[in-house]
């Protein structure tokens, strides 16, 4: 203790001068747009690079599940190209998918920062615009998925997931095609809420739900989760779902982004369209 005091005597001004320095750049970069966006992109960019190195390092000491998660991935491609032993449907099945990947891009990333335990949680990836990722691009796992790119630098992204209550997706019951609305409720990492399902519909435990296409994020038909519990207040005519996620945050490694081709075009036509 009587060292540091005698180093702070001695240094006084010096540490003054450095406290002074820190406080006019700090205002600097708060009250000029232009300052402060080079600096918030080179500190996600610093953060990302200790993220991707502590990453590299669990990687490497998780290389069982990271073996079994590509065997579990393997195998519901598997299912999906075998699922069928009609020719035909077979040929449909595999038409669909080619028009799909015509608009529809993966690009497969690694996550490298994930949090589950607050109110706003946020991802890290490894990728960013130089590799054609951008804001607003959806995310995907190879369970379900997982949430929407914020902020883009040049070699890492942001995204906000499910479990973050600013964002709301379009989901549908995929036996009806009923849609709502899915929402983090913030109380449990493996659940969230679907709000807005009419009470007219039969609905069970167990029941999947699944991406609904209606925005220009999701492709349609991306796994979600299933019913855990249902509930509607007397007299209402909407329903509140308690679903079990299908992705497991806690487990992310590699996730998908997305890049629709066609969402430019089609948010210009629904823009023109909402303006008459």
């Amino acid at each position: 203790m009587r060292n540091l005091l005698r180093f702070i005597l001695r240094y006084n001004f010096q540490i003054l001068f450095l406290i002074l320095e820190m406080i006019a750049l700090l205002m600097l970069v708060r009250h000029n747009p232009i300052p402060h966006t080079r600096f918030y992109t080179s500190i996600q960019t610093v953060n990302g690079f200790i993220f991707e190195r502590s990453y590299a390092l669990r990687q490497f000491l998780d290389l069982r599940n990271e073996n079994d998660l590509l065997a579990r991935e393997n195998s519901r491609l598997r299912g999906i190209v075998y699922q069928s032993s009609d020719s035909e449907a077979m040929l449909d099945a595999i038409a669909y998918s080619s028009e799909s990947l015509g608009i529809f891009e993966f690009i497969p990333v690694r996550v490298i920062n994930n949090s589950v335990n607050r109110q706003s949680n946020y991802i890290t990836l490894d990728k960013g615009a130089l590799s054609g990722i951008h804001p607003d691009m959806a995310v995907v796992a190879p369970d379900g998925i997982v949430g929407v790119v914020r902020n883009v630098s040049a070699h890492y992204a942001t995204v906000i997931p499910i479990l973050n209550s600013k964002l709301q997706i379009s989901v549908v019951l995929k036996n009806t095609n009923y849609f709502g609305s899915l929402i983090w409720d913030g109380k449990n990492y493996r659940e969230a809420i679907v709000n807005e399902i009419p009470t007219h519909i039969d609905l069970a435990i167990g029941d999947t739900l699944v991406t609904s296409g209606y925005s220009a994020l999701f492709p349609p038909g991306e796994m979600v989760g299933t019913i855990e519990s249902f509930k509607g207040l007397p007299g209402g005519s909407f329903r509140t779902i308690r679903i079990a996620l299908s992705t497991d945050f806690k487990k992310l490694s590699r996730v998908y982004v997305i890049h629709n081709r066609g969402k430019e075009e089609r948010e210009e036509i629904e823009l023109l369209t909402d303006e008459k």
